[in-house]
């Protein structure tokens, strides 16, 4: 499957080490849960967005877990309750 131009910026923005496995989870449309993470400091938007069978990773993160949401359905990604 080709990524949309979408999925490709957000490839784009992430570390380099960690594009290859965000194309596969965007490819495979992967189940994903939006939380509150408590990781990290107030430089990093509070709700985050992992696949649920791997919550360490880190689709992106975003300042309500609305606009998570949204973002996550955008990029193709299907949100499901944790």
């Amino acid at each position: 499957m080709t990524l949309s131009n979408h999925q490709q910026a957000h490839v784009a923005k992430v570390f380099p080490e960690c594009r290859e496995q965000m194309e596969m989870y965007l490819e495979e449309r992967v189940e994903v849960v939006v939380y509150l993470q408590n990781e990290c400091g107030v430089d990093v938007p509070p709700f985050a967005v992992a696949p649920k069978d791997n919550q360490e990773f880190w689709i992106g993160c975003w300042d309500t877990a609305e606009e998570a949401a949204k973002e996550a359905i955008a990029l193709g990604l299907k949100v499901v309750t944790n």
